[in-house]
């Protein structure tokens, strides 16, 4: 099967990667939080064998502050570019795509692991009563009389 991709919609595409790179701030946002916490650490150790001032007594303290807001913008700065740009990228290749044509793909149907099911029979109708009025089919003399157990010329 060949299909062509003509159009991308951008709300949808900006909605999804919102997501995913949201997701994503929010991991690096973690890491960097950690390391400026660890890199705060360490200037603390380093800085008391050094007789550290005491304005860097306040910064080391508050660390922990900017670490986390580091997290908070770190994460929608992600959100928020990321959907920007994937919004421009997708504008961009519709505008292409409607002058040069979309992307071609090719796809094909994987063989199932699983049988497939025969289809069930369809039960048979049901016979329906006959009305108790109804009068029985007329027979003709004939096969009254050899179902009687009369003389069968073919019989014999």
């Amino acid at each position: 099967m060949r299909y062509q991709l003509k159009r991308i919609d951008p709300w949808s595409a900006c909605k999804i990667t919102f997501l995913i790179a949201g997701a994503v701030g929010f991991v690096v946002g973690a890491l960097y939080a950690v390391m400026i916490t660890l890199m705060a650490s360490f200037m603390g150790v380093m800085g008391m064998s050094e007789g550290m001032p005491d304005e860097m007594g306040y910064i080391v303290g508050a660390t922990g502050l900017i670490a986390v807001i580091a997290w908070i913008v770190i994460t929608v700065l992600y959100a928020v570019l990321g959907a920007l740009v994937i919004s421009l990228a997708t504008w961009l290749y519709n505008l292409l795509a409607g002058a040069i044509g979309g992307l071609n793909l090719t796809f094909e149907a994987l063989p199932s692991a699983v049988p497939e099911a025969a289809p069930a029979a369809t039960p048979a109708p049901a016979a329906t009563p006959a009305p108790a009025d109804a009068t029985p089919p007329a027979t003709d003399a004939s096969t009254s009389a050899s179902d009687a157990g009369g003389s069968d010329p073919q019989a014999s």
